[in-house]
């Protein structure tokens, strides 16, 4: 489950929960940021992917969104 926040830039994002993480991470997927959709086949220190479902370059691998503390 996706959880939405606004960001400093004043749009609406989504961060995943840490146990999405946790599994994401074996698995290979990314996350999101704008649309809140995960991706397969992203590398878990990915950085601004382009999203296959909304096509903005929010998409980061599970590991890096935990780095940056973008969970919850």
């Amino acid at each position: 489950m996706m959880k939405s926040y606004i960001a400093k830039s004043g749009a609406k994002q989504f961060k995943p929960s840490m146990s999405e993480v946790m599994e994401a991470g074996e698995e290979n997927r990314g996350f999101c940021l704008a649309c809140g959709e995960g991706q397969d086949c992203v590398e878990p220190d990915a950085r601004r992917y382009e999203c296959e479902c909304c096509g903005k370059s929010k998409v980061y691998g599970a590991e890096q969104l935990a780095l940056m503390g973008l969970v919850y």
